[in-house]
């Protein structure tokens, strides 16, 4: 950053973006990382009627483009 003319990379950072996604690739590759994948995702009992509301919501807004027919279908 700084006085760099090249440290301006616009919408974002390659090196940042390599950071991140070695680190993401060995923790999931660690053994913690497979674990917590194993657990999967903890939801309390009161979240999941928002959370089935939210998916909901997703898959009414969800349109797909079903281009040999012409028309547009609801996912």
């Amino acid at each position: 950053m700084g006085n760099d003319p090249n440290s301006n990379h616009g919408e974002g950072n390659p090196e940042a973006a390599d950071r991140f996604n070695s680190s993401e690739t060995a923790f999931v590759d660690s053994p913690r990382g497979k674990q917590k994948i194993k657990e999967g995702p903890r939801v309390l009992p009161d979240e999941e009627a928002d959370l089935a509301k939210a998916e909901q919501i997703g898959r009414d807004r969800a349109v797909s483009d079903d281009s040999e027919s012409g028309t547009q279908s609801k996912v």
